[in-house]
């Protein structure tokens, strides 16, 4: 884990609104594109950026979550590093079904996880468990080989679980945490870690507020 003698600030992010999220069709790790909404929020992402210095970003290495980092990592001349564990959970006969009225099967599936992921398994997924490890693996090593400011780009069931592991002294668990990709969340590490969050795009495109929106 990271050692608090040497400040750490993480920017975490939600990939943009990719394809699949715009026809209401599930992800987990298809390897879906950004949509023209999420280009812009990849946009956004970099403008909110680009008078802080990055020493490092990291991305999941699904595209979407590439195509997101990207505009960033030019502004700030930096190459993406792009990680497997930090790809979103694999979420089996679901990825790329309608997550509505088209698709009433997959609508049970879904609600049925969305009410215990932790626990409810659709056939063909990664456990929530092996999934949890892996991100955490993924993000222990980062943390101990990282100082200055860093971003993470990630998915929505990634960065709960990271959220849940850095803010440990707030949240019992990333059940309780539903990430958006309207906001950038600066964590600071300390002995007791604080959150802020950034608006990306809208009317309010910048605005900092303190603590955890979701």
């Amino acid at each position: 884990m990271h050692s608090f003698d040497c400040r750490l600030r993480i920017y975490l992010a939600r990939h943009g609104q990719s394809e699949l999220n715009l026809q209401r069709r599930i992800s987990g790790q298809a390897d879906a594109q950004l949509s023209p909404k999420g280009l812009e929020q990849a946009q956004a992402l970099s403008d909110v950026l680009k008078h802080d210095t990055l020493s490092a970003i990291y991305s999941s290495s699904l595209t979407r979550a590439i195509k997101t980092a990207a505009p960033t990592a030019v502004t700030h001349g930096l190459s993406i590093k792009t990680l497997d564990g930090l790809r979103e959970i694999g979420l089996g006969i679901l990825e790329g079904r309608h997550v509505d009225e088209r698709d009433p099967e997959a609508c049970q599936l879904w609600g049925d996880r969305e009410r215990d992921k932790q626990n409810f398994s659709v056939p063909g997924s990664e456990p929530y468990s092996a999934f949890t490890h892996r991100v955490l693996g993924c993000l222990e090593s980062i943390l101990a080989n990282s100082s200055g400011a860093i971003l993470l780009v990630g998915h929505r069931n990634t960065n709960e679980v990271i959220l849940a592991r850095l803010l440990a002294n707030d949240f019992a668990g990333a059940a309780e945490i539903n990430v958006k990709n309207k906001y950038l969340y600066a964590i600071d590490l300390a002995a007791r870690p604080e959150v802020m969050t950034i608006r990306l795009g809208g009317e309010h495109h910048g605005k900092h507020y303190p603590g955890l929106r979701t």
